[in-house]
């Protein structure tokens, strides 16, 4: 018997001749830095001529605090009642640089819960946005519970963010990955020789999946976060500024790869 096709699938389809690249990051649990990686990358991305859009689908809506976004600005998507409309909960960082908060704000003020809106919101978003952006990440809520699977689904690529430690191993082995699924390893100390061996197993059990753009434990990234800035513009030549310039890198050359 064939396998049933994803509603998702059958409802939304394909971008096709869209050179847009769809980038989901998700932290493999909570506290794993997912937000903080989503601010440099996309600066990373802008960096080099790229148009990048951030979209926060946090509850917790702290996206916006890496560019200096007050929590009293009361934009975010997740109120919108209509996807057409979602420019108007956009917030311009840049010249070719733009984020849309979640809008927690908007949630407590109105009383509307955050449930009423799912992924399917932004499926509807897509295929308009290749005209205007190069680059869409999105900065999903954590495993298990996350709102982004039918988005997941139909992203270029997935960036799990993970931190190499015990919990997360045991995790791991409880997730399918997709063709096009990474491990990013955030927050590495090598001097801690558990998450050296630990490390070392994942390169060994996941191969190319374990990308060699580790970002390693330092203080440059809770000095940016409390300049409110990401740490790529903040401190440019610190050791995880230059983790993300590579990782934009990776991003771009995997594309040319796969066009």
């Amino acid at each position: 018997m064939a396998r049933r096709r994803p509603w998702y699938d059958i409802v939304f389809s394909p971008l096709q001749g869209c050179a847009m690249n769809v980038v989901t990051l998700t932290g493999l649990r909570g506290g794993a830095g997912t937000t903080t990686v989503v601010g440099m990358l996309g600066d990373a991305l802008h960096a080099l001529d790229q148009r990048v859009l951030l979209v926060d689908l946090n509850a917790s809506d702290l996206l916006r605090m890496h560019f200096n976004i007050p929590r009293s600005d009361s934009r975010g998507w997740v109120t919108t009642l209509f996807p057409a409309e979602w420019r108007q909960q956009a917030c311009q960082l840049d010249s070719g640089l733009m984020l849309v908060p979640f809008g927690r704000k908007a949630i407590e003020d109105s009383g509307i819960s955050h449930l009423l809106q799912g992924d399917d919101f932004w499926l509807q978003v897509l295929p308009d946005l290749h005209r205007d952006f190069d680059w869409i990440l999105f900065d999903c809520p954590p495993y298990p519970h996350r709102l982004a699977r039918a988005l997941r689904f139909r992203s270029t690529m997935e960036l799990v963010v993970v931190r190499p430690d015990v919990a997360a191993q045991e995790l791991l082995t409880q997730i399918d990955f997709e063709a096009s699924s990474y491990l990013l390893i955030n927050d590495f100390d090598p001097t801690r020789r558990l998450e050296h061996d630990i490390l070392l197993d994942w390169q060994h059990h996941y191969g190319t999946r374990v990308l060699p753009q580790t970002i390693y434990s330092d203080e440059s990234l809770p000095e940016a976060l409390a300049g409110k800035m990401p740490v790529t513009r903040h401190m440019p030549d610190a050791i995880t500024s230059q983790a993300a310039r590579a990782l934009a890198q990776w991003c771009l050359s995997t594309h040319h790869a796969a066009d």
